[in-house]
């Protein structure tokens, strides 16, 4: 657990420190807030189910859902690659083979190409307890500014609907 003061948090996010996550044994430092980031992350959040749960069934309902909760371990890696490195390929060497026919014809190890978000995404998943995700998401979470972004695209909403977006120019009988 975190055992900073209130004021050491408080001068991290305000010099906008970079966090630093541990993920398997890899420390990842978060990347900045960004607009880019809050769009990835509210289109990964769109993809979790829409369901309430039912609070007798609490269990049985929480296990069904969690077959489409994979996009919970892409919330987590967006919000510490950010939207620039997400997406950004790396080549990973295929598994060795075990049977000894394929090793014998096969002679470079073949490479597929996955993301970074990916990557990140799947060590989240396998790694991380519901606490501990639940956790991170948060704490990443807090330095995203939401407020602002939120003040931003209220502004820029209620701009939009002030503004004129008809001109009439000849009167019109009522009813036509």
């Amino acid at each position: 657990m975190d055992n900073r003061t209130l004021e050491q948090k408080a001068a991290d996010t305000i010099l906008q420190k970079a966090a630093k996550v541990n993920i398997g044994g890899k420390e990842y430092e978060a990347a900045p807030p960004s607009i880019a980031t809050l769009i990835l992350v509210s289109e990964a959040v769109s993809r979790l189910p829409h369901r309430r749960l039912d609070d007798k069934n609490l269990v049985l309902e929480s296990l069904n859902v969690a077959k489409h909760c994979k996009v919970l371990g892409d919330v987590a890696a967006i919000l510490i690659l950010g939207a620039r490195h997400f997406n950004e390929k790396v080549k990973n060497p295929q598994k060795a083979e075990k049977g000894w026919l394929r090793r014998l014809f096969s002679r470079k190890p073949k490479l597929t190409q996955h993301t970074q978000g990916e990557i990140l995404s799947q060590e989240i998943l396998e790694t991380y307890s519901p606490q501990k995700l639940y956790d991170l998401i948060a704490m990443l979470l807090q330095r995203m500014d939401l407020s602002d972004f939120f003040a931003l695209t209220t502004f820029l909403t209620e701009v939009n609907l002030l503004r004129q977006t008809k001109v009439e120019t000849e009167t019109t009988v009522f009813g036509q």
